[in-house]
């Protein structure tokens, strides 16, 4: 952290105070007050208000120093500080709130109303992608323009008489530079600074601190997460902004909607829902704040207030054009853009943006036979010109896929507008395919992380050998297998001796070094086939396929003795033995618990006969 930073942190803890709305705490305290508390109704509360969010993650990632990733979601700050904990917080705040005086002039429920909304569209996109931890992201976008909140508190009647003339301004950069210039920081970065002293990852505090201007992530190398966490959080700023009915800011909300939803993939019909449903759900949220701003009856049609964008030359110049047919009809000034070939119809290239096509009657069926191999969803703009034609001819051609028919001679502000209409078209193509290659690395991350819960879920965290559910698993395959094909198959089970009286003595680190050493010495001696497992406590097994009694018991002679030797324990002082059972698969077993029943026979005659020691399992 620069010394910049530090000085600015510094002041904040002198100084900054950010009060809450009042309707939190006040709730919070009832739902404590009750014998069983809900805690999702607990969370709900609780994480509607940014300054409460900071204290809690604050006091919780200060409690757990030792954890490898901090507490960013609120339920896993109630579940770390218990109760008790969050009882007693509550109460200090609300009586901080008491005493924090409000500044005349900034208006706090538009702050706590805006700052709610961006959080739960956010979540709410979160939960629909799929990139991010939904309650996670809820915290980071409730914090995320805190930074604001803070230098009202600091600098109180200054920041008004700073903010008042900026009133209505759409353009964001404007508001941080004035904010820059006058305190030495801004909004944004005083935010990051916040969220990163209070304990929240990297990635998050990168996505805070350029949340306005998310494309600058872009020239920095492995920026890939931060720069998808700063859209959304502009995304969600923008959905919430959109809600509100006294919003100054609305075109550049507008602005934020376009240019976040199309670089996240988020289509129209989605983000219309979604701001649909944000408003239906906003009425549990307005209760508890208890001084909301108000809002829009109904979510405008975003879509209605947006200025389509020009698509300019440069734009047009990176278009694939295929023309079929001749010249003579064609602006001049066009046909640098356009490469030609010479009817009859060819294969269209693969990734063709526009297909212009001169249309005459006697190439009609050539022309259906063209469409027909068009993806009519996906496939080039094809747009149609030659001679008037009568309504049922044009209608046809529009049934048969065609884009648009233009009369000859065709104009340039014509053609200008159909190859406009044509880029668009390739955006949506190039989107649908990100979408599509997000959802591939979606899924193929999906079957790791899988992968990795499997393996978690049959692997001994402490010895990193099989646990007793593998065991159990694999056992039943191989008898499986040896069964038919008739096979010799040997279980091997493992006992320490007396390992209370080691966990007494060591304690229990002592203890699992012990069974981390024991497990040790079972891999080292274990062949290529063979499977140990830690299947409880200090109970051991190895499954050998392909293995006769005679040799497993050699296998389990030669463990036995290593574990019995001084040296496999230098260092703790104690020499530890181990009795082992075995046992071989034989005509009278019908299953493979007949097998895992006669290695425990064989392992309770060995701690019988006075441990440390081998015994193979024989029949009466």
């Amino acid at each position: 952290m620069t010394t910049r930073n530090a000085d600015w942190l510094s002041q904040y803890r002198q100084g900054g105070k950010l009060p809450s709305p009042k309707g939190v705490y006040l709730e919070a305290l009832r739902l404590l007050e009750q014998e069983e508390v809900d805690s999702r109704e607990l969370v709900r509360v609780l994480q509607s208000d940014p300054a409460t969010n900071a204290r809690l993650l604050q006091l919780a990632n200060v409690s757990i120093r030792t954890r490898s990733r901090p507490i960013v979601a609120v339920a896993d700050a109630i579940l770390v500080l218990g109760q008790a904990q969050i009882k007693r917080l509550i109460l200090a705040l609300a009586l901080l709130q008491s005493t924090t005086p409000r500044v005349a002039g900034f208006d706090y429920p538009h702050f706590w109303t805006r700052a709610l909304l961006a959080a739960l569209a956010t979540q709410a996109l979160a939960e629909h992608l799929g990139q991010v931890n939904a309650d996670e992201i809820f915290v980071v976008a409730l914090l995320a323009k805190v930074g604001e909140l803070a230098l009202v508190s600091l600098f109180t009647e200054s920041y008004v008489e700073l903010a008042a003339p900026l009133e209505g301004c759409n353009d964001i950069e404007v508001r941080l530079q004035a904010e820059r210039q006058q305190y030495g920081i801004d909004q944004d970065e005083l935010s990051s600074l916040l969220v990163e002293e209070w304990g929240l990852p990297v990635v998050f505090v990168e996505a805070v601190f350029h949340q306005s201007h998310p494309q600058a992530l872009s020239t920095f190398p492995d920026a890939s997460r931060p720069l998808y966490l700063a859209r959304l959080l502009r995304l969600g700023q923008g959905m919430a902004g959109m809600c509100l009915l006294d919003n100054p800011e609305r075109v550049e909300d507008v602005q934020r909607l376009v240019v976040e939803s199309q670089a996240l993939g988020v289509d129209d019909l989605l983000l219309q829902e979604q701001l649909s449903r944000l408003m239906v759900n906003w009425e549990h949220w307005q209760d508890l704040l208890q001084e909301a701003a108000p809002l829009l009856s109904e979510p405008l049609d975003w879509k209605s207030l947006a200025v389509e964008r020009e698509v300019s030359s440069d734009d047009v110049s990176k278009l694939s054009v295929l023309c079929l047919g001749e010249q003579a009809d064609l602006p001049p000034e066009c046909l640098n853009l356009l490469s030609f070939l010479e009817m009859p119809a060819v294969s269209v290239p693969n990734g063709l943006d526009l297909l212009l096509v001169a249309y005459h009657p006697q190439h009609a069926e050539q022309i259906k036979d063209l469409l027909a191999g068009l993806d009519a969803v996906f496939g080039p703009y094809l747009l149609l010109y030659g001679e008037a034609l009568d309504a049922q001819s044009e209608a046809l051609l529009f049934r048969l896929g065609v884009d648009a028919y233009e009369c000859t001679p065709l104009r340039c502000e014509a053609l200008q507008k159909h190859l406009q209409r044509a880029y668009r078209r390739r955006e949506a193509r190039q989107k649908y395919a990100q979408r599509q290659q997000r959802m591939r690395r979606f899924t193929g991350s999906l079957a790791e992380i899988n992968r990795d819960l499997r393996q978690a879920a049959l692997t001994d965290p402490l010895t990193s050998l099989r646990n007793r559910r593998y065991a159990d698993e694999r056992l039943r395959q191989e008898w499986t297998l040896a069964q038919r094909q008739e096979k010799n198959l040997a279980l091997m089970l493992l006992d320490l001796d007396n390992f209370k009286s080691i966990n007494d003595s060591l304690g229990h680190a002592g203890g699992d070094e012990v069974l981390r050493r024991v497990a040790s010495v079972l891999r080292d001696f274990a062949r290529h086939q063979d499977v140990p497992c830690r299947i409880g406590g200090d109970e051991f097994s190895i499954l050998c396929p392909e293995t006769d009694l005679q040799g497993v018991e050699v296998l389990a002679q030669r463990i036995c003795a290593r574990l019995a030797a001084a040296e496999t324990w230098t260092g703790l002082e104690h020499v530890i033995s181990v009795s082992i059972g075995v046992a071989s698969r034989d005509a009278q077993m019908q299953s493979s618990d007949d097998l895992l029943q006669a290695a425990d026979h064989a392992l309770f005659e060995a701690k019988r006969q006075g441990r440390n020691q081998v015994v193979c399992f024989s029949r009466p």
